[in-house]
């Protein structure tokens, strides 16, 4: 089965273009995997062993970044689909950042 699998990253500390940030990010990955419960983790794994976000990630041991799932569906195609999927969409996660709408 194929899936297209949105994932939402917290904490990260990252040094993007200057000094180091509290920073999320939103990104999408498309993977092929028996289960949903598979899809996931194949999700989650593709990013954990992004090379691009390794390079800029600065969490200490003790405050490690997490990665939540923010949606999954089953796809009938990876036709025009970025497979697997690359980039990230980042935010402000540091709560001192954060405004009531």
């Amino acid at each position: 089965m194929k899936f297209k699998v949105m994932l939402r990253g917290e904490n990260f500390n990252v040094a993007l273009d200057g000094p180091v940030a509290k920073l999320g990010f939103y990104t999408t990955r498309f993977v092929e995997a028996d289960t949903p419960d598979a899809a996931e983790q194949a999700a989650v794994d593709l990013v954990r062993q992004d090379s691009r976000l390794q390079g800029i990630v600065r969490n200490a041991p003790t405050d490690p970044p997490m990665i939540y799932l923010e949606s999954l569906s089953e796809i009938p195609s990876f036709d025009g689909c970025p497979v697997p999927g690359a980039g990230y969409t980042w935010f402000s996660d540091d709560v001192q950042d954060q405004r009531a709408l």
